[in-house]
């Protein structure tokens, strides 16, 4: 009798040993509820930069927007999400109405951004003018190959504008809010903090 127990548990080790094995080797494909649409996989976030109507200082809104728009003129299209302003109501833009965008051009890191005389025409203060091109350079420096910026007027180099901003000049982490009114007034013509 016991040799029949025996035999019976040995056989049905061997049944679920080979149920298990054939198991193994099923693939379950499992289907989502819904199908992700390809518009849906092309979507990345951008962080644009405006000022804190609270604190007055730079704080960041990220957008989540189609890549392929930002693959066809990444510079344009990020300073069209910020000229044309925050989404928050927190928030308000620098950039003053009416200003746009004339060329941009990358040379070695540096991108040379061309705005029309709406920018230079606007009166801000001197610290709203630092603001605004702090939060162009902020948004911009997010791509990788740009390393600082320039602003020109209509081609043409403004003192209080077309001075060079850039990581080494920051010493601070792009990502990082520009809490600190900026002095422009060095010997290089550069902006520092």
């Amino acid at each position: 009798m016991q040799k029949w127990i025996i035999l019976i548990i040995i056989s049905i080790i061997v049944v679920l040993g080979i149920v298990i094995i054939l198991n193994v080797d099923i693939e379950t494909e499992y289907t989502p509820e819904t199908e992700i649409e390809d518009v849906e996989l092309r979507k990345t976030i951008v962080t644009l930069y405006f000022k804190d109507r609270t604190s007055g200082e730079l704080a960041k809104e990220s957008r989540l927007i189609d890549s392929k728009e930002l693959l066809k003129d990444p510079y344009g299209y990020l300073l069209k999400l910020l000229f044309d302003g925050p989404e928050n109501t927190n928030y308000e833009k620098l950039i003053p109405e009416g200003t746009e965008v004339l060329e941009t051009n990358l040379n070695s890191g540096c991108l040379e951004i061309n705005l029309n005389k709406a920018f230079q025409e606007a009166n801000m203060s001197e610290e709203d003018l630092n603001k605004a091109i702090y939060s162009i350079y902020n948004t911009l420096s997010e791509l990788t190959e740009v390393n600082s910026i320039k602003v020109l007027i209509e081609g043409t180099e403004k003192d209080e504008i077309s001075n060079v901003i850039s990581r080494e000049n920051l010493n601070i982490d792009n990502t990082n809010v520009v809490s600190n009114v900026v002095n422009n007034t060095t010997a290089e013509n550069t902006l520092t903090l």
